[in-house]
Order: structure tokens, then C-alpha cells, then sequence
């Protein structure tokens, strides 16, 4: 097994101002191709890499069952490459919530991009939830769950104390948010998405980003980490295991044919679900909350 020492070549503020921004091959000056453990120059894990790890089969079955997940979405600010702002009401007003514009504009930014599995409470959902496509294909989600279980124990064999951290918080969430089998609650899916330089938000710090990818009739494209000058060729029924919390991007997805895809899976598990309730529970809560608005709008408090 080949390990690399990741050198830092941007600052953290250099790297902090390249949000939002798309890279290329001018960014990085490593390339992996291979199966490697890379570790940063003060000795941190920042990522584990494996090629053909991951059974052609079970890929292709999570891919023709999961892809419906990825739809047009808003909501995805610097990550899509534009910039999140108040939503304007057709009375030319500022909502109180925000959309993802291209930048200087008023014209929304749309990706296609999906969850399934569990989510925590949000601005949006103040509850604790099983999320729609799960619940409306709940058949579908189940076919997938060969890829979600063999990524989980991948990332227990290659990363074990940080699995054990991860698996440690799911065993502290109540089992109606956690995918059967795993220290996973959620999933993200992506289709032909090319992500800017970001830090994923909302998943547990001391876990692992877990990233597969299926890919037809599409161009090579490269997952780079820009602070570090380092590219990794995330191929199909390829393993990426890696810090999601530094600063990445991807480069360009370029077709080969008119229906090339390029959906990617990211498994991790929300650093708040340890926090929500039993579903009955979670029901109450929702049920006290609009009393308490509907109290207030009647001033009765």
C-alpha cells in the first residue's frame, strides 16, 4: 500500500477565498490513480483511496434505483458555484429563505442533486424526518443497500478508529434514523454535478466523508483538493474515503455521448441526529410548536 504526505501549499485563508471557485488541471501537480493512504504533513488522515473496490453489480443497482433521487434543487449556494441569498417573493420582497443564484444575478442556479436515508432538523423541516425519496421508495432505497452496507465495512477496515468514533454516535441515535447496518444516516446523490471548492457542512467532524461514483460515456473527472495540490481519478466502482471537511471540487464533466452520467454517492452520518426524537415524539413536538404559533397569531400569548 502506497502512502502519500500531503503538503500544504495554500494557507487556510487562501484556500477559504478559492470558495465558490471551479478547478481544473492547473490545480494540482498529484494525480492518484492507485490505491493509497494519504496522510497530511502534521499526520491527519485526509484520505483513503481504492480502485475496483466495489463490486460492478452492486454499483449498477444502486445507481438505476437511487438516481431518481438527484433532482433540480436550489439549494446547494457556493458548493454549485453561485451565490445564496434571499429568495425574492413576487411582491419584490426578500423571503426569509434563501436560494442559490448565479452570481450577480436573479436567476436562480439549479443542480440536480438529492438526499435519501434520515435527515435532522432544519430551517426549513423543524423535525427530524425520513426523507421523501426514502419514504416514497422506500423498495428502491432497499435494492441500494448492498453498496451502503460494503462501503460501511470498507470504511471499518480501512479507517477504523474513525468508524468506531462514527458508529459510536449511530448506536446513540434512535434506530428509526440509521441506515440499517451502518454509521450512516444519510446519503447525498448527485448527478452530472460539478461541484466548486467547498467544505461539506452538517456531517460529523471526527467521521469520514464516504464517496462511489458510477460513470458512464463521461470523460475522467477529478475530485482535486486544492490546498494540498492533490487530484484523485474517482472512477467507477472506485472507494474514496476522505476528509470532506477540507476544501474540495471537482473538475469538469464532460460527456462522451448525449446521455453520458455521472452520479455520485456520499455516505455520512448528520453530526445532530443523535439529538432527534422517536418518531412519536418528534410528532408531539411539531404538534406543540403550531399551538404555540397558532397561540400567538390568536394573542393568546
Amino acid at each position: 500500500m502506497k502512502k502519500i504526505i500531503a503538503e500544504y501549499h495554500l494557507t487556510e485563508q487562501e484556500t477559504k477565498n478559492l470558495e465558490g471557485s471551479f478547478v481544473g488541471e492547473n490545480d494540482f501537480d498529484t494525480l492518484i490513480d492507485f490505491d493509497c493512504d494519504c496522510y497530511t504533513s502534521t499526520g491527519q488522515p485526509l484520505l483513503f483511496f481504492r480502485k475496483n473496490h466495489i463490486e460492478p453489480e452492486i454499483l449498477k443497482t444502486a445507481y438505476i434505483n437511487m438516481i431518481g433521487a438527484a433532482s433540480p434543487t436550489t439549494n446547494r449556494g457556493p458548493a454549485s458555484g453561485g451565490e445564496r441569498k434571499n429568495a425574492l417573493l413576487s411582491s419584490g420582497k426578500k423571503s426569509k429563505t434563501t436560494r442559490t443564484y448565479l452570481p450577480g444575478t436573479n436567476k436562480p442556479l439549479s443542480i440536480n442533486s438529492g438526499i435519501a436515508g434520515y435527515f435532522d432538523r432544519n430551517a426549513h423541516f423543524d423535525y427530524c424526518r425520513t426523507t421523501a425519496f426514502t419514504k416514497r421508495h422506500l423498495d428502491k432505497f432497499k435494492k441500494a443497500m448492498p453498496l451502503f452496507k460494503t462501503v460501511d465495512n470498507a470504511f471499518k477496515n480501512i479507517v477504523p478508529e474513525r468508524h468506531e468514533k462514527q458508529l459510536a454516535m449511530a448506536k446513540a441515535t434512535h434506530p428509526n434514523y440509521i441506515i440499517e447496518g451502518t454509521a450512516f444516516t444519510t446519503i447525498t446523490i448527485n448527478k452530472n454535478y460539478r461541484a466548486a471548492v467547498h467544505t461539506d457542512a452538517g456531517d460529523f467532524e471526527e467521521g469520514f466523508g464516504n464517496l462511489v461514483v458510477y460513470l458512464e460515456n463521461v470523460e475522467p473527472v477529478y475530485l482535486i483538493l486544492p490546498r494540498f495540490r492533490i487530484a484523485v481519478n474517482l472512477a467507477k466502482n472506485d472507494l474514496l474515503l476522505m476528509d470532506v471537511h477540507q476544501h474540495h471540487g471537482n473538475t469538469e464533466i464532460k460527456k462522451t455521448t448525449h446521455d453520458g452520467i455521472r452520479l455520485s454517492f456520499v455516505m455520512y452520518y448528520r453530526k445532530n441526529m443523535y439529538k432527534c426524537l422517536a418518531p412519536s415524539e418528534e410528532l408531539k413536538r411539531i404538534q406543540t410548536n403550531q399551538r404555540l404559533i397558532a397561540k400567538k397569531y390568536a394573542g393568546i400569548i
